[in-house]
């Protein structure tokens, strides 16, 4: 997605099916997992412009590589999604304790984290033209999963799911009051 914050509605869903399912998972995680792998962009552009990285590299023009291939989404990108959860968590604590907030389990917190950074690289593969899927293993394109082999099909596919849901969720949870945003990231 070009924007990032479009990957927000499949976290969303992923919470609320997990909950209909008996499943608990973490609300941050999912969110800001589904956000985690976009980091590794500025990284690249930085790489780039200091001369570090040559600009004809696919993964360089693209700006994706570690964060957007399946290893990433299940390994690095967990750990640092877990970490800015628990940097927010300790930044919104008074705000946390007072709703009554309990802590997810570490596994729960990795599960829900995985699945965040799983679900925006997979969104990613139906529509970008650089999808290094199973990187480390080789960082040739992949794009088994772009629908009918089109990219603009792909795209179109996408923003027809990500934007009306984006748009939907907002409106509810501002109907439910005040501290949108904590209930955005913690499901309040």
């Amino acid at each position: 997605m070009p924007l990032t914050p479009l990957h927000y509605p499949l976290a969303y869903a992923m919470k609320k099916a997990g909950r209909k399912a008996g499943l608990e998972l973490d609300m941050a995680g999912l969110a800001i997992g589904s956000f985690t792998p976009d980091l590794e962009c500025p990284f690249f552009a930085l790489g780039v412009w200091l001369g570090i990285l040559p600009a004809s590299e696919p993964c360089a023009q693209a700006h994706r590589l570690v964060l957007h291939s399946l290893f990433g989404a299940m390994t690095i990108g967990p750990l640092i999604t877990m970490l800015l959860v628990s940097l927010l968590r300790w930044l919104l604590r008074a705000r946390i304790e007072a709703l009554g907030l309990k802590r997810p389990s570490l596994l729960n917190l990795y599960a829900s984290s995985a699945l965040g950074n799983l679900s925006h690289v997979l969104i990613d593969a139906v529509h970008h033209s650089y999808n290094p899927l199973l990187f480390p293993l080789t960082a040739e394109n992949v794009m088994a999963l772009v629908p009918l082999g089109d990219l603009f099909l792909g795209t179109v596919i996408a923003y027809a799911l990500v934007l009306p849901s984006s748009i939907a969720i907002l409106i509810y949870e501002a109907r439910r009051g005040r501290w949108l945003f904590t209930r955005l990231l913690f499901d309040v």
